[in-house]
C-alpha cells in the first residue's frame, strides 16, 4: 500500500480544515439568513400593502398615509438587503467571468480566491462603516421627519445584513482555498500569493493614498481607478465589490481616506433607503406571480392560435407572448425561462431548426427592456434622474415596433426556407376567440399598471404595488397560486432584488468618484472639441455599447457607462428620454451577443442538447432587427417621444 508523502498529507489536512471552516461558517449564518429572509418577506408584503393603502385612501377619501414615503424607504432597506448572504452562498451575485473561464484550471481557483478575499475585505469595511453610521444616528437621536421614527434600528439591520454578506464571502473563500490547497499545484500557490500581495496593496493604498511612489494628476488617478474597476470585473470579482473598491481607492486618492470611508457608510444607506427603489422588488414580484400562476402559458397558447399557421408561426407566437409578458415581468431572463420552457418543446415537436427556435426566444425576450415595467429604464432613470414614468411610456412603441420587426423577419426567413420553421395548424375563429379569454389577467394587469402611470393617477412605485395586489387577487380568485408557490415567489423576489440593488449601493459611491475625478467633464469637452456632428457622436456611443455589451451584462454596463456618456449626449443636445431608449436597446443587444450573452446561456440551460455555438449563430440574423429598430428611432425620434409628450 502506498503512503502519502508528508507534503501531500499536510496539503490534505489544510484543505480539510479550510473545508470545515467554510462549512462551519455556512451553518453559522444559515439560521440568521433564514430569519433575514422572513424579515425581508414581511417587509415586502408591508411595502405592497402600504402602496395599495396610499393609493386607495388618496383617491377614495383624499387622505394621504402619514409618513408614507418614510415608511417606504425604511421597508425598502429591509427588502433589498435581507438576502445578500443567501445570494452569496448560492453564488448568484452578478459577475463577469469572461477572462476567468479562459484561464487554465490551475489559475482559475486562486483567481476566484483572490477576488473573494478582496470582496470580503471591502464588504467588511462597508459593514463597519454602516455600523458607525448606526451609532451616529442613535447617539444623536435622529428620527424621521413626519412620524418621528428612530432611523438607527433600520440602519443597524442593514449593517447586520451586510455583515452576514461578508461572512458568506468568507465561507466561500475558505471553500475555494481548500480546493486550491487540495490541488497542491505550485503554480496555483504562486498566483494566490500574487493575489494576496495585490489585495494588500489595494487595501493599504485605500488608507494611505500618499504611498504612491510617483506623482499622479487628478485625471490620471481617476483613470487608474477606473482601469482597476474594469480589470477586477473582467477577472470575475463581484461587480458590486469591484465598484466599491474603485470608490474606496479613488475617493481616497482624490480627497482623503476618511472621505472614502464615509462615502461607503452614508452613500450606500442613502441609496437603499431611497423609496424609488421599491419599484424593483414590487415589479419583480408581480412578474413572478404571473409566471407561477400559469398566465404566461395561456398567453403563448392564445398567440399560437392566432398566428401559429404562418411560416415560423410557433416562433412568432413566442415573440408575441414575450411582448405581452414583458408588460408584466420587466426583465429578459424571466421571459427566456418562461417562454423557453413553454415554446421550445412545441417547436421541437414541429421539427423546427433549433438554431432558429432558441435564438428567436432569446431575442424576443429582450422586448422586456422596452415595454414597461422595464428594470433597465428604472436603472437609467435612477442614474440620470430622468422621469421613470416618461421612460416607461417611451419604450411602448419601440417595443411594439420591435415585436413586429421580429415577426416579419421570422416569417420571411421561414417562407424562404420552410425547413427552418414549418407552419403550425390553422385554428378556427372560434378557437382563437376562446383562447383569448385566457389572457384577460395579463390584459387587466397591463391596463392597471400602464393606464395608471400614463394617466398620472399613480407613480411607478404605486403602480407596482397595485400590480402585485392585482396579480395576487386574480391568482387566488382563479385558484392558480398555492401558498407554497406564493412563498417561493417572495423568496425569489428577495434574492433577485438583492443581487441587483447591491450593485447600485456601490454605484452611487462610484458615480461620486467619477464626478470628483472630473473625467466626464473632460471627456465631454474633448468630444465637443472634435467638432463631430450630432449623429456622429451618437453613432460612436452606440458602437461603444455594442462592444461593451459583448463583454458585460446589461445592468453593470448601464451603471458604469451612463454617468460617462449621459453628459456628452446632453452637451450634444439630445433628448434624455430618447437617448435612454437607445442606450437601453443597445445594452440589451449585448445579452444575445457573444461571448457573454446571458440570454443565450439561459436558453442553453433549457435546451441542453443545442450547442451554445449554434444558438449564437442563430442569433446573428436577428441583428438585422436590432439595426432596423435603431435606425428607425434615430431617424424618427417621435417613435419614442410621442407618448411621453402626451403625459
Amino acid at each position: 500500500m502506498t503512503q502519502a508523502t508528508p507534503s501531500a498529507a499536510v496539503n490534505e489536512r489544510i484543505s480539510d480544515l479550510l473545508d470545515s471552516l467554510g462549512a462551519g461558517l455556512k451553518n453559522a449564518i444559515s439560521w440568521p439568513g433564514r430569519v433575514a429572509l422572513y424579515l425581508g418577506g414581511i417587509a415586502l408584503v408591508g411595502l405592497m400593502g402600504l402602496m395599495v393603502a396610499d393609493v386607495a385612501l388618496r383617491n377614495l377619501f383624499a387622505i394621504v398615509v402619514p409618513g408614507g414615503m418614510e415608511l417606504t424607504g425604511l421597508l425598502t432597506v429591509l427588502v433589498v438587503l435581507s438576502t445578500l448572504s443567501v445570494v452569496e452562498i448560492e453564488r448568484n451575485h452578478v459577475q463577469v467571468d469572461l477572462v476567468l473561464r479562459a484561464l487554465p484550471e490551475y489559475a482559475r481557483g486562486p483567481t476566484v480566491s483572490g477576488g473573494l478575499l478582496l470582496a470580503f475585505l471591502t464588504i467588511l469595511i462597508t459593514a463597519l462603516q454602516i455600523l458607525a453610521q448606526t451609532s451616529y444616528l442613535r447617539s444623536n437621536g435622529i428620527v424621521t421627519g413626519v412620524l418621528g421614527l428612530p432611523e438607527w434600528p433600520f440602519v443597524a439591520a442593514a449593517a447586520a445584513f451586510v455583515f452576514l454578506f461578508a461572512l458568506a464571502l468568507l465561507a466561500n473563500l475558505a471553500t475555494e482555498l481548500g480546493a486550491v490547497a487540495r490541488a497542491a499545484d505550485m503554480r496555483s500557490l504562486v498566483i494566490l500569493l500574487i493575489w494576496g500581495i495585490v489585495v494588500a496593496g489595494i487595501v493599504y493604498l485605500s488608507f494611505h493614498p500618499d504611498a504612491l511612489p510617483f506623482p499622479l494628476s487628478r485625471s490620471a488617478r481617476g483613470l487608474m481607478s477606473i482601469g482597476l474597476c474594469f480589470l477586477l470585473i473582467f477577472l470575475g470579482v463581484h461587480v458590486a465589490a469591484a465598484m466599491a473598491v474603485t470608490a474606496l481607492v479613488g475617493i481616497s486618492m482624490l480627497i482623503s481616506p476618511a472621505a472614502s470611508l464615509t462615502s461607503l457608510g452614508t452613500t450606500t444607506i442613502d441609496v437603499v433607503s431611497d423609496q424609488t427603489w421599491s419599484v424593483v422588488p414590487l415589479f419583480t414580484w408581480m412578474g413572478l406571480i404571473v409566471v407561477a400562476s400559469g398566465f404566461a402559458a395561456e398567453l403563448y397558447r392564445s398567440a399560437y392560435r392566432w398566428i401559429g399557421h404562418l411560416p415560423g408561426g410557433l416562433a412568432s407566437a413566442s415573440t408575441v407572448a414575450c411582448a405581452g409578458l414583458s408588460s408584466i415581468v420587466g426583465d429578459t431572463l424571466s421571459g427566456v425561462y418562461s417562454m423557453g420552457s413553454i415554446a421550445l418543446p412545441e417547436m421541437r415537436a414541429y421539427r423546427y431548426d433549433m438554431k432558429l427556435a432558441t435564438a428567436s426566444v432569446a431575442c424576443a425576450a429582450t422586448i422586456g427592456v422596452m415595454i414597461p415595467p422595464s428594470l433597465a429604464f428604472i436603472v437609467y432613470g435612477m442614474v440620470t434622474e430622468v422621469s421613470i414614468g416618461k421612460l416607461f411610456m417611451a419604450g411602448i412603441l419601440p417595443g411594439i415596433l420591435f415585436t413586429v420587426i421580429l415577426i416579419a423577419l421570422i416569417t420571411v426567413r421561414a417562407a424562404l426556407n420552410p425547413e427552418l420553421a414549418p407552419r403550425g395548424e390553422k385554428s378556427s375563429w372560434g378557437e382563437r376567440l376562446k383562447s383569448s379569454t385566457g389572457t384577460w389577467p395579463i390584459l387587466l394587469l397591463m391596463l392597471l399598471v400602464l393606464g395608471g402611470i400614463y394617466s398620472g393617477a399613480v407613480t411607478p412605485n404605486e403602480a407596482a404595488g397595485l400590480g402585485v395586489f392585482g396579480a395576487l387577487t386574480i391568482s387566488f380568485l382563479t385558484r392558480r397560486l398555492a401558498l407554497a408557490r406564493l412563498w417561493d415567489s417572495i423568496a425569489s423576489t428577495l434574492r433577485l432584488t438583492a443581487a441587483i440593488i447591491v450593485i447600485f449601493m456601490f454605484a452611487a459611491a462610484f458615480s461620486r468618484f467619477i464626478a470628483l475625478s472630473g473625467l466626464t467633464q473632460q471627456l465631454a469637452e474633448l468630444v465637443i472639441g472634435l467638432d463631430l456632428g450630432k449623429y456622429q457622436i451618437i453613432a460612436a456611443i452606440l458602437v461603444f455599447y455594442v462592444v461593451i455589451g459583448m463583454f458585460m451584462n446589461a445592468l453593470p454596463a448601464l451603471v458604469l457607462t451612463v454617468p460617462i456618456f449621459f453628459p456628452i449626449a446632453m452637451s450634444a443636445g439630445f433628448d434624455p428620454v430618447w437617448f435612454g431608449v437607445l442606450v437601453v436597446i443597445m445594452v440589451e443587444l449585448g445579452v444575445v451577443t457573444p461571448p457573454i450573452g446571458v440570454n443565450v446561456f439561459a436558453i442553453a440551460a433549457i435546451a441542453r442538447d443545442v450547442p451554445m455555438y449554434d444558438i449564437f449563430m442563430g442569433v446573428l440574423p436577428f441583428w438585422i432587427a436590432y439595426v432596423i429598430l435603431i435606425v428607425l428611432i434615430v431617424l424618427f425620434p417621435q417613435i419614442s417621444l410621442w407618448l411621453p409628450s402626451l403625459m
